[in-house]
């Protein structure tokens, strides 16, 4: 039986998971709200989800998912799975 080398030559690229804000301010585009839009529909500040998608403050995990999900009414896990295809075309 041979065992199979995973050195530099991987077989999966990995990557990194998406920040919250990337997702964040990635939905938001793709549905073409503004950030008071968003904000004002979530029912938080604006300078909150600012601050948020400028990587000022990390939201939580559930805040991303409810921005996503009701507020733009995306499916979270497509959602990253976009960003994943734009972030490769990009590279």
């Amino acid at each position: 039986m041979t065992q199979l080398s995973y050195s530099s030559n991987r077989i999966f690229k990995q990557r990194r998971a998406p920040l919250g804000a990337e997702i964040l301010r990635f939905a938001r585009r793709l549905r073409g709200y503004t950030q008071a839009e968003s904000a004002a529909s979530y029912g938080i500040e604006e300078r909150t989800l600012r601050r948020w998608e400028n990587k000022e403050y990390s939201p939580k995990w559930n805040d991303v998912v409810g921005l996503v999900e009701d507020v733009y009414s995306l499916d979270i896990l497509e959602v990253i799975g976009k960003l994943n295809d734009s972030n490769a075309d990009n590279h």
